[in-house]
């Protein structure tokens, strides 16, 4: 069964971690200012930029255990998209609306994911600028509800396809909020993953919005297709990361979700005993590099070098690495 809803009538190295700064010199990516009181400042728009992702409860089959360690890779794009384009900081949704789940678990979901990430912002002095949302908070809006009767008239030539049936009242809810957050946050780049290359969304037109329908793949490739459909002239772009690797046996998946099915390690699971209790496989070699480029090597990005021993493999380097990254991520090692 889809753990998607059909949902009817929605309107609904051993060096300290430093804060964080989006404008600090060239060269110097580490800032001594002290960390600002406040843990989470939600920007209203006033003319700012941001940099926007969104993350799940679950995939459309079964509920998420926890965040994966390569929602890493999009934390640090993000920051590092927030520097190069001069944005005001970055805008992570965490998608609580339209998942088959018991409320008792719902809660939960929300509750652990929403408490790792501000773990994380503290950890990291990134509380200038990582905001985070929740969905649900807006959605009894009066300016949500027209946006989602907005896109509900703009979809409905797609009414009658058997896959807009089943997921259309959901794909409508996914649109509407990426609309509400690009007029009341003023994001102007949403960055989310995606498997092998898709075609330019420069332009969708009704047939590549029908033919994306009925592939039937509920991916963010096609919720932003969508987007386009509906909001050609919006001043919105997409960047992509790559997606979450299967350790055992290649498949992608979400960055972000990791369900019972996967062999992908969470972003609480110590990560250095995690993989040395894997067999050598093509499979773990593509996960370790996708770890390297996507974490590692944007960590040093934002955050400079990080010292390992000269005498260990390239492989137990990247190992160390991650075990650093992860231990300043979760507050394992002093800062």
């Amino acid at each position: 069964m889809s753990n998607v809803k059909n949902i009817k009538g929605v309107c609904p190295g051993q060096r300290s971690v430093k804060p964080w700064s989006k404008n600090g010199a060239e060269g110097d990516k580490w800032c001594d200012s002290t960390r600002p009181q406040s843990l989470i400042n939600i920007m209203e728009g006033m003319g700012m930029k941001m940099i926007c992702f969104g993350t799940g409860l679950a995939s459309s089959k079964e509920e998420s255990r926890g965040f994966g360690l390569e929602l890493l890779g999009m934390v640090l794009k993000s920051l590092i998209l927030t520097k190069e384009h001069g944005a005001d900081g970055v805008l992570h949704e965490i998608g609580t609306v339209g998942y088959n789940v018991s409320e008792k678990q719902h809660s939960r979901l929300i509750e652990q994911q929403q408490n790792l990430i501000l773990n994380m912002i503290q950890n990291l002095g990134i509380e200038n600028v990582y905001n985070v949302v929740l969905s649900h908070s807006y959605h009894a809006s009066d300016l949500f509800k027209s946006i989602f009767q907005e896109v509900e008239l703009k979809m409905f030539p797609f009414a009658n396809l058997q896959n807009f049936q089943l997921y259309g009242e959901y794909t409508i809810i996914q649109i509407a909020q990426m609309r509400y957050l690009y007029c009341t946050k003023n994001t102007m780049i949403k960055l989310g993953w995606i498997v092998g290359n898709g075609p330019a969304l420069d332009v969708i037109d009704t047939e590549k919005a029908e033919m994306l329908i009925n592939q039937g793949k509920l991916n963010e490739y096609y919720f932003d297709s969508m987007y386009r459909y509906c909001f050609p002239d919006d001043d919105f772009s997409f960047i992509y990361t790559t997606a979450g690797i299967d350790i055992i046996d290649g498949k992608k998946y979400a960055p972000y979700t990791v369900t019972r099915s996967q062999r992908r390690p969470l972003l609480t699971d110590p990560i250095k005993p995690y993989l040395l209790k894997i067999p050598e496989s093509k499979h773990k070699r593509e996960a370790l590099k996708n770890y390297e480029n996507n974490i590692v090597l944007n960590w040093e990005n934002l955050f400079g070098e990080i010292d390992t021993y000269n005498h260990i493999s390239a492989d137990e380097k990247l190992v160390t690495k991650l075990q650093f990254i992860q231990d300043r991520v979760l507050g394992a090692c002093a800062a």
